[in-house]
């Protein structure tokens, strides 16, 4: 079984076709796609709202317009996926986390925000979710009748809400309740970067000093890396954009985590 995180930097830099020409049978692809998501909204007259946090990650704002927009475009990017995948002559099956409670989530009630005065305040969360479950009998069964699951990060809450959900944070509980041994993290660069050099390799050694170097998006990957690592998932975080991507990740060319 190899699990996949294909960034959304990944397919809005022209990268799909070499990842979708790297997957083999037995491959979980988890998707992203944000950068469509802000095409898509703009398009429907909405403007997308960007917050910032405390902690220094970013995020959009999903309010019920947004919400519209993101499950439209994910879905649309998880059927592009499979249609290219059947094409190959692999068997894919694209799913949403919603689909047979495929991936279950609990609404974020509310969030810290830096405001555009600097000051800190909390906001209403939206229709935005951490991830509390994957259903492991939904994965297997899709697993046992196809070559390959895609699945884009919409969630479902115990109430029954549509949840827009962190595709990493997917990658993370689907590793675990999978008990997959190796995790490759598809982005637009070739690794965790410092200085502008790629890292080799991170462990606990080395960890803390390469995330002083590290922000945003990287620096959450990062963070997810090594929490998989102390639970015995080895992770490696490559250039999707490059030829045979998750072949080269699983090669060791990245930066490897463990």
């Amino acid at each position: 079984m190899i699990l996949v995180k294909l960034g959304g930097s990944v397919i809005c830099g022209g990268g799909l076709d070499n990842v979708v020409n790297d997957v083999e049978s037995g491959t979980i692809l988890i998707h992203g796609g944000g950068c469509m998501v802000n095409n898509i909204m703009e398009r429907m007259g909405v403007k997308p709202v960007i917050l910032k946090h405390p902690n220094g990650y970013t995020s959009r704002y999903t309010d019920e317009e947004a919400l519209k927009a993101y499950i439209m475009t994910m879905m649309l990017i998880n059927k592009l996926i499979v249609s290219k995948l059947n094409a190959r002559g692999i068997r894919a099956i694209g799913l949403s986390g919603i689909d047979l409670g495929l991936v279950t989530a609990k609404r974020k009630e509310k969030v810290m925000i830096i405001d555009e005065r600097g000051r800190t305040r909390v906001i209403d969360g939206g229709f935005s979710g951490r991830v509390t479950g994957i259903n492991v009998n939904v994965m297997n069964l899709m697993l046992s009748n196809s070559d390959a699951v895609v699945v884009s990060p919409i969630a479902i809450s115990q109430e029954g809400l549509m949840l827009n959900v962190d595709g990493d944070q997917i990658a993370e509980n689907m590793a675990l309740s999978m008990k997959v041994k190796e995790l490759v993290i598809l982005t637009n660069v070739d690794g965790v970067l410092v200085n502008g050099k790629p890292v080799d390799r991170v462990t606990k050694a080395n960890a803390q000093e390469i995330l002083q170097h590290t922000t945003g998006g990287m620096r959450r990957k990062l963070e997810t890396a090594l929490k998989l690592t102390e639970l015995g998932v080895r992770t490696i975080i490559a250039n999707g954009l490059r030829d045979k991507p998750i072949r080269s990740a699983l090669n060791g060319l990245g930066t490897v985590v463990e």
